[in-house]
């Protein structure tokens, strides 16, 4: 009986220790992958409003907890479904099998995995997303509403608020030395186009207000009701200052993407029912269940890394992708319907779930049941004779070649 534990357990470590190596690999390239398109956005809002590239690296971060919520789902799946396929055509779990190990006790510390993921979504989404959530808007809404730090980036139309538009040809290292300066200024019924040759952008004594000096340039002025008025000047100071700080950014806690599961199951049960409550509802239930289907997956990609010895791996993978995202956007669509009142969570979200799970099961339970009744292989075969078949379609002169 020991003998057996002591190679259970080594089985454990050795399953284990194969999928966590493709996991955080996946794990790296998705992020990466997800960060970067969204970082290349940030990049050009912020050079669009004057602001310093160095704030790219604090919204990305207040970015990670929602991506890496995202991504945790898919990359554990691919990652089982992978070493799963791969020991099934080594012919690993028929070796593992034959020491006496059913596929129920391979996939317990798969499980075991899916649940300990399951605690870090619920840390994720339900505790650390919903601070960063709010650290990132109110580092939107300062690069939007403020003229940053008398610095502007070379050749590119910086728009500071109010209608004030500011480009320059060229820009020294500090961002205050201007020459080649356009700016546009527009009011109700007034714009303003100033050019200049060269400038300065100065700081009060109070390090609270910025001033623009000009030199060498013409000033017009476009007005709905007269002619337009322009004037060359030597020097002179652009007619209003420009403010460091906005507003203070309001409190967090405006909608429920910015509270903890803890504060909406709180807030939802002293909330009187209406669509306020029911938008608390929805926002906590999709949560709760995204964290309640990780430990299923190992059921899932238990069966299909299973059929696909008798299929392409990439087929499998895509396949448990679109199931994935297709579960993904029904559980969408339930917090939706449950924010609009049109069902209750128990309908729109937790029923979904339980179906999901009783696939995810019943397939796993075929699959160990019999070596010819996992339900995949059909599937897997359809989708390869449709390929072929396509194939075929698009190329028909392979085949008079051949």
């Amino acid at each position: 009986m020991s003998a057996r534990r002591t190679g259970a357990n080594l089985i454990t470590s050795y399953l284990v220790r194969e999928t966590s190596r493709p996991l955080l690999f996946s794990l790296l390239i998705t992020l990466a992958a997800l960060l970067l398109e969204r970082t290349l956005r940030l990049m050009e809002l912020l050079t669009n409003h004057g602001g310093p590239l160095e704030l790219v690296f604090q919204l990305t971060l207040n970015l990670l907890p929602h991506y890496l919520g995202l991504a945790l789902p898919a990359t554990f799946f691919i990652s089982l479904f992978v070493v799963i396929s791969k020991f099934d055509s080594n012919n690993e779990l028929v070796t593992i099998s034959g020491a006496g190990l059913s596929l129920y006790r391979i996939v317990r510390p798969l499980v075991a995995i899916g649940v300990v993921f399951a605690g870090i979504s619920i840390a994720l989404f339900g505790y650390m997303q919903p601070y960063s959530r709010y650290m990132y808007r109110e580092i939107i809404y300062v690069v939007t509403t403020t003229a940053w730090n008398a610095t502007l980036n070379e050749r590119v139309f910086a728009r500071l608020g109010g209608g004030l538009t500011i480009y320059a040809d060229e820009v020294d290292a500090t961002g205050r030395r201007l020459a080649g300066i356009f700016i546009r200024e527009v009011s109700d019924d007034r714009e303003t186009i100033t050019t200049a040759a060269e400038g300065a952008l100065i700081v009060n004594d109070n390090h609270t207000r910025l001033q623009l000096i000009l030199r060498d340039g013409v000033r017009t002025i476009f007005e709905s009701n007269s002619e337009a008025m322009t004037a060359n000047f030597s020097s002179v100071t652009l007619g209003r200052d420009f403010a460091f700080d906005a507003a203070p950014f309001r409190p967090r806690g405006k909608d429920g993407r910015e509270m903890t599961l803890t504060e909406l199951w709180r807030l939802s049960r002293d909330t009187p029912p209406g669509e306020a409550r029911a938008g608390l509802m929805a926002e906590f239930h999709t949560r709760a269940v995204r964290a309640a289907s990780l430990p299923l997956l190992p059921f899932l990609a238990m069966a299909m890394g299973i059929a696909s010895q008798r299929a392409s791996r990439n087929t499998g993978i895509v396949a448990g992708g679109l199931i994935l995202v297709l579960y993904h956007h029904v559980i969408q669509l339930g917090g939706s319907l449950v924010e609009r009142e049109i069902f209750s969570a128990v309908t729109a979200i937790w029923l979904p779930f339980a179906i999901f799970a009783g696939f995810c099961m019943l397939t796993f339970h075929r699959s160990n049941a019999s070596p010819g009744g996992n339900p995949f292989d059909t599937v897997f075969a359809g989708i390869e004779n449709m390929i072929a078949a396509l194939t075929s379609v698009l190329r028909p002169e392979s085949k008079k070649q051949t």
